[in-house]
């Protein structure tokens, strides 16, 4: 995996985390620099943290299953990729509660299991220690930025480019689980 392709990979991943901040950004209130930073980190490391510990899950398995781990991690990214399109094309997206440290972290959570499957396919398709340090680095700054680009510009613009956003994000993901085929 290039670094373009681990920029790709961490952007991707950051879409649903935009959606929920911008949507979700109502709730906070008046926004500080405290505010941002907060849910920045609750869903930066809550996304990094999951894709760590799918890549760790994924290779401690992998080596069971080394024949048929490309084809897994294909159908796991297909199907994450699928579903974040087609969440988009349905159009009910609700609005996220962002108050309190229970709500941030079920959103954070929330929005960062399809990390962990990610992980696990990233591992299955023989992705070394070093270079699943530098995928959750990446996935940890772009989720930050992204939450932190959410909560500050608020629900105006989440209504108006939420749905692209997941579908372009959800495109890459399916082009990134074809690439492990070949």
């Amino acid at each position: 995996m290039n670094l373009i392709e681990i920029l790709l990979l961490s952007m991707s991943l950051s879409v649903d985390t935009l959606v929920v901040s911008l949507g979700g950004s109502v709730s906070l209130g008046r926004i500080s620099p405290g505010k941002v930073l907060k849910v920045s980190l609750a869903f930066g490391l809550m996304q990094a943290g999951l894709i760590f510990l799918g890549w760790l899950a994924g290779a401690s398995v992998a080596s069971f299953i080394h024949k048929a781990a490309h084809i897994i991690g294909f159908v796991i990214l297909l199907y994450i990729g699928g579903s974040m399109i087609w969440s988009a094309m349905r159009k009910s997206e609700e609005r996220t509660d962002l108050c309190g440290i229970r709500n941030l972290l079920l959103a954070a959570f929330a929005t960062s299991i399809d990390a962990f499957a990610v992980g696990i396919s990233l591992a299955m398709a023989g992705m070394p220690l070093e270079r699943s340090l530098a995928v959750t680095v990446a996935v940890f700054v772009m989720t930050v930025l992204a939450a932190g680009f959410g909560v500050s510009c608020g629900c105006l613009i989440g209504c108006r480019f939420g749905v692209p956003a997941k579908i372009a994000g959800g495109l890459v993901l399916v082009g990134i689980g074809v690439s492990l085929l070949f």
